[in-house]
């Protein structure tokens, strides 16, 4: 992992972007430049009709020298903008022909290294219950519980349910409830 550097300020980079549309002849060079360290896997993003570029610090601190390949690749959308009007492809002809006059590539997706930055959603915790009739006492012990008709006694929606986490040992609590112990459950 290479060592980590202090980024630019967002002064510094909305001059840089103040001089890239200069020198791409557009007339309103006012931009705002922000660090969004919300941001995951996106090493930028920008906000077209705002004139808003958000960079993410997280990954660019990582990978320095990216970052101005970043910001060129965002202000060439701002500039695109600005210049042809709101009709147009994000990444089309109008946006590559800016990037190859900044003197980079016009690619569209960055190849930095994000597996350690990825969110990951929290895990999903799976259950098991028990539905209980409290008219006959049917039991059913499973991962889902089934409403409708009884089928010891054909009495409609008389379940008491319990539920526990998903495990053996879970399992073995609910098979050893008795019909007592889930009555003063609800009680």
């Amino acid at each position: 992992m290479p060592s980590e550097q202090q980024l630019p300020t967002p002064a510094a980079l909305r001059a840089r972007c103040v001089e890239l549309l200069a020198h791409w002849r557009v007339a309103d060079t006012d931009v705002d430049v922000v660090y969004n360290g919300r941001l995951s896997t996106t090493a930028g993003r920008a906000f077209v009709r705002r004139g808003c570029i958000e960079l993410n610090p997280r990954l660019l601190q990582r990978e320095p020298d990216a970052l101005d390949g970043v910001l060129i690749h965002e202000a060439a959308h701002v500039a695109a903008y600005r210049l042809f009007g709101e009709n147009i492809p994000a990444h089309g002809r109008q946006w590559r022909s800016l990037m190859r006059l900044a003197g980079q590539e016009p690619s569209v997706k960055h190849t930095l290294p994000v597996d350690d930055l990825r969110r990951r959603p929290p895990a999903r915790r799976s259950y098991l219950f028990l539905r209980l009739c409290g008219v006959c006492g049917d039991r059913v012990v499973g991962k889902q519980v089934r409403y409708g008709r009884c089928p010891g006694c054909s009495r409609r929606d008389g379940y008491l349910v319990v539920r526990t986490r998903a495990s053996s040992a879970g399992r073995r609590a609910l098979l050893c409830m008795s019909d007592a112990e889930v009555r003063a459950h609800f009680a």
